[in-house]
């Protein structure tokens, strides 16, 4: 099998590998993956509705939609603007900032348990070659077909 073709399956199953991880562990915290996504786009600093529906490429419809589910799950909050009250952020709550910890605990575990089992020099070989396909991408990323 061509090289470059092995790669690309490789980082597809290991994305859908992840992927599916990450679902889990947001199904223990009640959040769908469009939920995730829209608190991912928030999580470092608010942002209208409008901001986040160009950023996540979704109707402002579906958009609004969620944050109301996650308003109601008390996951974000809408604050409008001291200066232009035309204006409404969406922010996060409390509750997210609560956990923060076990997300990024979660994070540390989970690549702790899968690597644990491989030695120091399997450790940096796979950090080397990724390290080079993220650089290889870095510099043909925008390559068109």
């Amino acid at each position: 099998m061509n090289q470059a073709i092995h790669i690309s399956k490789s980082i597809h199953t290991l994305t859908r590998l992840y992927n599916a991880t990450l679902e889990n562990f947001m199904k223990e915290l009640n959040l769908t993956k469009p939920q995730g996504i829209i608190i991912g786009q928030i999580y470092k600093e608010p942002k209208t509705i409008g901001q986040i529906t160009e950023a996540v490429q979704l109707s402002y419809s579906t958009v609004s939609g969620i944050i109301d589910r996650l308003e109601r799950d008390e996951w974000i909050q809408r604050v409008r603007d001291k200066t232009d009250r035309r204006v409404i952020w969406i922010q996060r709550t409390d509750k997210m900032d609560e956990i923060r910890n076990k997300v990024e605990f979660y994070h540390e575990q989970f690549f702790h348990t899968v690597l644990s089992d491989l030695e120091a020099d399997e450790l940096d070989k796979i950090s080397t070659s990724l390290d080079l396909l993220n650089s290889q991408l870095e510099k043909k990323g925008s390559y068109k077909f």
